[in-house]
């Protein structure tokens, strides 16, 4: 396999809608080609798991997931010497602030609050891989 095409961002969400739109955004900063999309928790984890997730750059991971949440997922991460560095941006719809609490604790990159705009999403991309903030038209 050419090294070059191996799954460099895992998106862990399960709304189409929001897939969609990171993925628009993740292309227009020239990062869409090496994208893997999951829609459940246990699911993110199996793959997690294999040594294709050694290319992983980024993970953006919702919280409210089928099967394992996403504060359960990214628990595992961070116990996992493999992947414990992975840097990891949250989008969620929760306002808890045990939700953002437990991120923080857990080193979240970046924590996006749904709905989700494009701004925040311009904003969360540019940040995790240093480029300019794209939100301005």
């Amino acid at each position: 396999m050419d090294h070059s095409l191996k799954t460099r961002i895992l998106i862990v969400e399960d709304n189409l809608d929001d897939v969609d739109l990171l993925m628009r955004q993740l292309r227009k900063a020239n990062l869409g080609e090496q994208v893997m999309t999951i829609s459940d928790g246990r699911l993110a984890l199996d793959f997690l798991m294999l040594p294709e997730a050694s290319h992983l750059v980024a993970l953006f991971l919702d919280l409210k997931l089928p099967s394992m949440s996403g504060v359960q997922l990214l628990e595992k991460i961070r116990a996992h010497d493999k992947i414990r560095n992975l840097p990891v941006i949250v989008m969620t719809s929760s306002n808890s602030s045990e939700d953002l609490q437990k991120c923080t604790e857990l080193r979240v990159l970046n924590y996006v609050q749904k709905p989700v705009t494009l701004e925040a999403f311009n904003k969360a991309v540019a940040s995790t891989f240093h480029l300019p903030d794209t939100a301005a038209p």
